[in-house]
Parts: structure tokens; sequence; C-alpha cells
């Protein structure tokens, strides 16, 4: 029964994933009772069709359709505003992920497995169970922005005769004085008559680097500028200007980078939602020029925009943006009512956003570019820039877990719990995305190690026709990420699958920031090369050395393997896309390599690598220690954990019905006869199984992919005899845009 359920759930969620993609974002119509009526007609005929195809039986087949009708309804229940279509790809997943989640649980328990080995197969669990939470919350993001058929959250109307005074404060670090000076002259040019520019130079060592700075803005009607020597990072000097350098009558302050060119219009457009005093920040977009015609900043500008495209224009409809610092406008008395910006945090811009929705206040976003600036310019500090991304999104987690968990509300902590639960997984659980990613890459070369070593694995055993489900989930995942990419950024195929190259080139990066956050709890900073004048092949190499070290090893061992004779075509496979995941970042090293910059960004990119080699390296390099122990740890866990690989457990038989009954002829019996009785489809004359004839099991991967176990037409999984063959499934994972 549980197989022919797992195949049920697995066509149910390809047919949904299809439809999704053909007129998911085109249909405006939302309705509870259409939802209902399309999940039961497309749970039932695809039951009908997955009878007619495999031969199963019936009743089995009606009670995964079942199954997947209940979740959809519990989602059109949830959810009334967005489409139909929508409504039905989310149950879908939802029925296919529980479906696979309880199977596997009962596998591992069942399975006869030793104390070490159920351990090991717990740890595989929980990376299998964690991604398909993460994947789940980005299918909800990608649909309730593409499915949503109206609004659901009452936004402010911004009043245009409010016109407070405003602070544009842009805080400097070791930047071309050339450029920067540019970026203030933008900002004199913005119509609006109540504003000041406060430049802001933060440590800067060499005054040299700030005078020609200094000297432009003296005696400038609107421009100050102010040098700070400061603890605490960006957020100890904007502190300083906060206590000492405002003016009194300062309503509203701004954060502006210093590479940014502002459009005129810009305070005028955002500064009338503050007439509304529950409105505690306005974020735009952060936008950015000088890409064109360039393959690699054009892939990192299209994975950025997914962000501003997507994400947060769904967090908008829950009261749950972020406040991403750079052109955006907050509130002065509501920063300092919250105790100003947090100097132990190297986001601090998102991490007071949190701190103001948890007292009550609102935060809007208007999806408009109003200003762009320039791109990490060299993939060494494209990588340290994710690198603190995700190290202060974690530092987040830390300190505010307990605030975002499902709790009632406290005058403390008045977070809903849509805010909650978007800050929990999208500004924190995200980020383990990419250990999980790290994880699965373990599971792969302890496993390639057992197999060549022909030793058991310890793992729990998964059959054959089960592969097809967490194979209909990475390829749901994968297309559904590049489906809401392409239609928010109105991008092509060729531009949307470099994007996703680029998000994957930096999960190694993110898995050690990922590590890092979890042992310690002060910023540290990602180390990058010293730059030499003369671009070439091996500073691509260098720039992505540990990914391209990652690559050479799982494609050797997966070439090992299949040369051994001892992994299914799947294990092989999933050798070659996991290298992928890693190696995409030599693609991106290379590429951003054949860049080539005019004079100023020239320029730009020689301070980008003084300004991060400038940070203290020691403590990455003792986390990166701790790190690496307890990745060692696990691996030790997987290799040592089970004397066998466990048997077969029972009912996991793939039941047959030799007449062919199909779905009407079990729901009304009487015109075909009594149905005839189920069959397990399993020879007696086969030979029992010994544990050492159980076939080598594959490991979960991490990657969503499109890519499924071969099948025959029509009996998936089942082996010439009858006999379901054994293989372990792979896991789906989160496609990750940051």
């Amino acid at each position: 029964m549980w197989l022919t359920i797992v195949l049920t759930s697995a066509l149910l969620l390809a047919v949904a994933t299809v439809l999704l993609l053909a007129v998911g974002h085109r249909i405006r119509v939302s309705s509870r009772v259409l939802g209902i009526l399309l999940a039961a007609g497309i749970s039932f005929g695809s039951a009908e069709l997955a009878t007619r195809l495999w031969n199963l039986v019936p009743r089995y087949v009606l009670a995964g359709a079942g199954l997947t009708l209940l979740s959809c309804a519990v989602v059109v229940f949830l959810v009334p505003y967005w489409n139909p279509v929508g409504q039905v790809f989310l149950g879908a997943y939802v029925a296919a992920a529980g479906t696979y989640l309880a199977l596997a649980a009962y596998i591992t328990v069942a399975g006869d497995l030793s104390a070490l080995g159920i351990a090991a197969s717990g740890i595989l669990f929980v990376f299998e169970f964690l991604a398909l939470l993460l994947s789940g919350y980005f299918a909800f993001e990608g649909c309730d922005v593409l499915c949503r058929t109206r609004d659901t959250r009452l936004i402010p109307e911004p009043d245009p005769h409010h016109l407070p005074r405003v602070s544009l404060q842009v805080a400097a670090y070791n930047e071309p004085a050339d450029m920067l000076i540019e970026t203030i002259k933008s900002l004199e040019r913005i119509d609006y008559p109540n504003y000041e520019i406060l430049v802001v130079d933060n440590n800067t060592p060499d005054p040299e680097t700030w005078r020609p700075v200094a000297e432009y803005s003296d005696g400038r009607e609107r421009v100050r500028f102010v040098h700070i020597e400061a603890d605490g990072f960006k957020a100890g000097a904007l502190n300083v200007v906060l206590a000492e350098h405002l003016d009194p009558d300062v309503e509203l302050i701004g954060v502006v980078d210093a590479d940014y060119l502002v459009d005129p219009r810009y305070l005028r457009r955002v500064v009338g939602y503050f007439a509304h005093p529950t409105v505690a920040f306005v974020q735009a977009p952060q936008n950015y020029r000088e890409y064109e015609n360039d393959t690699y900043l054009t892939a990192c500008y299209d994975a950025y925009e997914y962000f501003f495209k997507a994400s947060m224009p769904s967090r908008n409809q829950r009261n749950s943006i972020i406040f991403a610092g750079t052109m955006g406008l907050i509130r002065r008395s509501v920063l300092r009512e919250i105790g100003g910006w947090p100097e132990w945090c190297i986001t601090e811009d998102s991490e007071t956003s949190l701190r103001m929705l948890k007292a009550g206040y609102e935060g809007v976003y208007i999806d408009e570019p109003l200003g762009q600036g320039i791109m990490p310019l060299t993939f060494a500090t494209f990588k340290s820039q994710r690198f603190r991304w995700c190290f202060g999104g974690l530092q987040i987690l830390r300190r505010h877990f307990r605030d975002l968990l499902p709790l009632p509300r406290t005058s403390r902590n008045r977070l809903s719990f849509a805010q909650r639960a978007d800050y929990l997984f999208g500004t924190g659980l995200v980020w383990f995305n990419d250990l999980l990613y790290l994880g699965f890459t373990v599971v792969l070369l302890v496993t390639a190690y057992l197999v060549l070593t022909e030793r058991a694995l310890p793992f729990r055993p998964l059959l054959g026709p089960l592969m097809l489900l967490p194979a209909a989930l990475i390829a749901s995942g994968v297309l559904r990420a590049l489906w809401s990419l392409r239609h928010r950024t109105g991008i092509g195929v060729r531009r949307s699958l470099l994007a996703l190259l680029n998000w994957l080139s930096l999960s190694w990066t993110v898995a050690m920031a990922s590590l890092q956050a979890l042992v310690r709890s002060k910023a540290v900073f990602m180390r990058t090369p010293k730059e030499r004048e003369q671009q070439t092949l091996w500073t691509a190499v260098r720039d992505a050395r540990s990914e391209t070290a990652l690559t050479v090893l799982l494609w050797t061992a997966g070439i090992a393997v299949a040369v051994s004779g001892g992994g299914t075509p799947l294990l092989v496979f999933l050798f070659g896309w996991q290298g992928l995941v890693y190696g995409s970042s030599l693609l991106m090293s290379w590429l951003n390599v054949r860049t080539e910059l005019g004079p100023v960004l020239e320029w730009r990119r020689r301070t980008e690598l003084r300004r991060e080699r400038a940070a203290a390296h020691m403590p990455y390099y003792l986390g990166g220690g701790a790190a690496v122990t307890a990745v060692a740890l696990v691996a030790a866990v997987l290799i040592i954990g089970g004397e066998h690989p466990g048997r077969r457990p029972g009912g996991l038989e793939l039941p047959r019905s030799p007449d062919g009954p199909s779905i009407i002829d079990v729901i009304r019996p009487g015109e075909k006869g009594q149905q005839p009785t189920p069959r397990p489809d399993n020879s007696p004359s086969a030979p029992a199984q010994t544990p050492a004839d159980t076939p080598v099991e594959t490991p979960s991967s991490p990657e969503e992919t499109p890519s499924s176990p071969e099948q025959t037409p029509t009996e998936p999984g089942s082996s010439p005899t009858g006999e379901p063959a054994e293989s372990e499934s792979p896991t789906p994972q989160a496609s990750a845009p940051s």
C-alpha cells in the first residue's frame, strides 16, 4: 500500500507542477469552491491515470489521492486569496513531502538497524526534514507573489503634503573619493525641500583617502562631513551620529551606500508614508548599474533581484519585510525607542527592523527602484559579502529565536504568527540551506568510501519506486524556482539558469558562515586573497579553491563508484550533480576573471579588496577549525554507524491488480462485479534476500534537480521477476535565493 501511495503522490505533484508552470501566473480568480473542485479533479484524474499506467490496486491509489485532496483542502482554507492552481500545487507539495518523510521514518525504524545505524539514518532524516521544510517555505513564497489575486494587507496611503526634515547619512569606509563625491552630487539633486546630507567616514586609516570628500563638502548648503573613530562597525558609527551629530528637528533618517546614485524623486516618493504614526520604516529595492553586457555581473544582478522582486513583495503582505539599509528611511523617534543600531550584529539594518516590528510598528515596501549602486566587482568580495549576510542573519536567529517561536503575543513581543515565520525562515533558517548541501556531500563521500571498500552501508534502505517521489519533489522545486525568477524579473531561460548557478556558487561560503555562526557569537570575516593586477585562470581557481577541490573529489568518487559497479546510475548522477553545485563557483570565478572594468570601477575593485583584507581573520580560522571538527564527527557516525544495512521492512510490497480495474470501478463496483483481491507483486519462487545481497543504497541529494530514476513504463521500480528493486532515494533541497 505504501509504495502505491508514493507513486500516486509523485504523479499528482508532477501534474500540479506542470499546471503551475503553464497557467499559474495567468489566472486572476480565487475561490475556495474552485480550489476544491480543481483539487478533486486533479487528484482523482491522476489516480485514474496511475491505476491504468501501472496496473495498481485502485483502493490504494484512492488512499493516496485522498491524502492529497485533504492537503489541498487545508491549503485552500489557509490561502483563499490564491488562484486554484497555486492552491493545488502547494497542497500537492505538502502531501508529497509528508508522505516521503513518513515513509522514510518508517523504514528507518523498521529496518532492523543497529543503534548507531539508526543514529546515522536519523542524521539523514534530519537533513531531509529541514530540506523539505525550507523548500516548502520557498514554494509558498514563490506562489504567494505570482498566484495571489488580491492584497490581504491594508497598506497606509502616502500623504504628499507630509514633509518632515530628513537626514540622509552616507556611511563610508575607505571608499574612492571620486565615487563618493558622485554619490553626494546625486543626493544634492533630490527634489525635496527639507533635508540634509551627512557624510560619515568611519575609521578610514589614511586621511588622504577621505580628505578630498571633506574638502568638497565644506561650505555646501546641505552637506556636512564627519570623520568618526568608533567601535561597533557601521552600527557604531551611526550610533555616534544619532547621539551627537543630528539636528534636533530631524524626524527621519535615511541610509545610503557610498556608491549609489539616487533618483531625484526618492524622498517625495517615500516620505509620505510616515504621515501614519504606526509606520516605522519604509524600504525601496536595492538596484545596481554597470552590469550590462557582462555575463558574470548580469548573473549576480539577476540573483540579487529575486529577493526584491519575490521575497519582499510577499512579505510586505504580512508586514514582515526587513529594513535593508540603503534606499530605506527610518523614524528617528522609534530608533531611539528601541535602543539605536545594534553594534553586536553585522547586519544591523535587518535586526533593527525586527525590533521595530516586535514593538508593534509597521514597515512598508515600495516595489520601485529609486537608486542604483555597484555590486561587488570580484568574486572574492562577492563571497565575502554573502558570508557577512549569512553570519549576521544567524546572529539575529540566535538572539531572537525564542521570540520567533509560535507563542502568544506579549507587550514586549507583538509579532504575529506570519511575521515570526517569515523572520524565522526567511531571515534565519534560510542560511542553513547550504549547510544541508554540505551534509549531503558528507553522506555521498562516506557512501563512496563504503562502496569502494565493499563494506555494508549503515543507512536505511529505500526501495526503487520510492525514488519517484523525491525525484518529483526535486524537479518540482527547481522548475518552480526558475518559473518564479523568470516571471518576476522578465529574464530569459539562459539568464535564469546563470542566476541559478550564481546562487549555487555561494553554497560552500554560506555553509562555512553557518558553521561559524553556530560556534561563535561575535562577528568574524571571511578572508579574501590579495589580487594581482593581471587576472588569470589561476586567479579564478584560487578564489574558488575549496569549491574546486570538492568538485574534483565528488566527480572522482562518482567515476570510481561507476567503474566499480557498486552503485546505481542514480547514485553516480548524484555525485555528478553535487559536484556541479560546487563547480558552479569555479565557473562564476572564471567568468569574473574575464570581466573588463573601466578605470573608475577598476579603482573601486582595488579598494574593495583593501577593505576586506583589513578585517581580523584569526577568529575566522578558529571557528573554521571547530566547523571542520563537527563535520568530521558526523562523518564518523555515518562510517561506523551500523553493523549491516538493515532488512527490508514489511508492508512495502507493490500490490498489483491483475484485471486492471479503474478508479470508477472502485467507486461503483456493481458495474463490473466485485473488486479483485490485491496481491503483493512478488514471486513465491524468488530467493530470499540476505543482508549481503542488499543493494547499495543511494544517499540523499541536497539539490533540486529535474532528474528522475530510470523506470519502465508499466512497472516503476520493479525487476524482471516482479520483485521491487531497492535503492535509496534522493532528498529534495530548497533552491536558495539570498
